[in-house]
């Protein structure tokens, strides 16, 4: 059984290229930087949850209103993801390497495509919010809050947009724990002004759905203004220069220019294939955009650890690569996944034995309602545990550059394969929401195998940043 926590049985003999540190050294380097991306992935769910929950004061229409602007939301931020896989790679890799200056090279430029590309999505979404809406299945019942909602989070979108990219290059050096922080400002602030603003508490005006869109842009704000603070300060590692932001550096954005397209690939074939599964599910009716709304926060929440170790994995495989050690690369890879495989056997326990007070938290009016929610919570405990491997090695390909094969998995299984499942059972089959969930469970353990084979082939180990 020992035999498993044994790293030098992970690289095979041909592989070594020098000392292979124990299970518990890997360990602790590991969780030195993903234990700060898994917190701030989870205060980002946790916020999200708040959201939801404070939203659902104002009736259920309301919260499903805020269900149906996710997908169009998550579209814009997929952009940014996109930059900011891009980002990481390079930044993780020069660290790696000991390249201070390509490092605040990548920071500059990725910032000034960041804001561009961040002021394009916040016109365009702003402008046609209701049609995003209306396109995502928004009923009758819940249009003007969805329209509204949407509306003000696009129009402030460029905080959003370049905060994360200045916390993907902390990440890529390893700081993980000034991108946790930030978030953290952030949620306080969200959490504290949805107080203030959704019911109208201690004075201030009552701006119910608007004031939820409103607390979010201004945590995001301060946010941004507080990571704009880690990079003017003296004796950081990444620096702000003024100078280096008016001028282009060719052979930087040539290594963006590299990843990018396979990287928004990716994250376009995940978000499509995302949306036309949310439609799918919002045609369903007013029900199931409530009751699916509940349990993918709740899932989002849990999922938020997989994502960390997916962050914070790439940043610590893209600096053994850096260090030109694959084989130190390919140990830290597997330590991680045996940690996230831990991690998803606790949440599946969690979601199972805790889901019933968590749902009751967003007040479900029947219990219809909260009994389809309850059942639909079991089968997303057990998704948690195909998702978070997959996710890890997804941040381990896209770490090492290996963006081009992600896009090819995001098409096949997410584009093509869940939409077309949850479709079958939710509708000819009739399983209603439940094939939605069904379908996802699937799509996850596809991806698992498209993924695990992939990071069997070293082919990712020989990739050039």
């Amino acid at each position: 059984m020992l035999k498993i926590f044994d790293t030098n049985r992970m690289v095979k003999e041909e592989e070594k290229q020098g000392d292979i540190p124990n299970y518990l050294t890997v360990t602790k380097n590991v969780m030195k930087i993903v234990w700060p991306s898994m917190l701030e992935g989870f205060l980002v769910a946790l916020v999200t949850l708040f959201d939801g929950i404070m939203v659902s004061t104002l009736g259920n229409d309301a919260n499903a209103g805020v269900t149906v602007t996710k997908q169009p939301i998550y579209l814009m931020i997929c952009f940014i993801t996109a930059l900011n896989i891009a980002l990481t790679a390079i930044v993780s890799r020069r660290y790696g390497e000991k390249d201070q200056v390509s490092v605040n090279k990548a920071l500059h430029e990725g910032l000034k495509l960041s804001l561009l590309i961040s002021v394009i999505l916040s016109i365009i979404f702003a402008c046609f919010s209701r049609e995003f809406c209306v396109l995502m299945g928004a009923t009758d019942n819940n249009i003007e809050y969805a329209a509204t909602y949407l509306k003000i989070i696009a129009a402030g979108f460029v905080f959003n947009g370049l905060r994360l990219s200045i916390n993907a290059c902390q990440r890529g050096i390893g700081k993980t724990n000034i991108s946790m922080v930030t978030n953290l400002i952030a949620n306080l602030v969200n959490i504290g002004l949805n107080y203030l603003l959704i019911e109208g508490n201690l004075g201030f005006p009552r701006l119910e759905i608007a004031g939820a869109a409103y607390a979010t842009i201004t945590g995001n704000a301060v946010a941004l203004g507080v990571c704009i603070l880690t990079i003017i300060l003296p004796n950081k590692y990444l620096k702000l220069s003024f100078k280096q932001l008016i001028h282009f550096d060719k052979k930087t954005l040539k290594a963006i220019f590299y990843l990018l397209p396979s990287a928004l690939i990716d994250q376009l074939f995940l978000r499509i294939g995302f949306i036309v599964f949310a439609i799918i599910v919002n045609y369903l009716g007013d029900e199931a955009i409530y009751v699916h709304g509940i349990c993918n926060d709740l899932n989002s929440l849990m999922f938020t650890l997989a994502d960390g170790f997916s962050i914070g994995t790439a940043a610590v495989v893209g600096h053994r690569l850096g260090e030109k050690r694959k084989d130190l690369a390919i140990v830290y890879a597997k330590v991680s996944m045996m940690l996230s495989l831990a991690f998803a056997t606790i949440i599946c326990l969690l979601m199972i034995f805790m889901r019933v007070p968590l749902i009751s938290l967003y007040r479900p009016d029947t219990d219809q309602k909260m009994l389809l929610a309850s059942n639909i919570m079991i089968i997303a405990a057990f998704i948690t545990f195909p998702q978070n491997i997959q996710w890890v090695i997804t941040g381990i390909l896209r770490g090492s550059g290996d963006t081009k094969f992600t896009a090819i998995t995001s098409f096949t299984s997410v584009t093509v394969i869940r939409p077309i499942i949850s479709y079958l059972l939710c509708y000819p089959i009739g399983l209603g929401v439940y094939g939605a969930w069904i379908g996802m469970l699937i799509d996850q353990t596809i991806r698992f195998g498209f993924n695990t084979w992939r990071f069997k082939t070293r082919k990712w180990l020989t990739i050039k940043v």
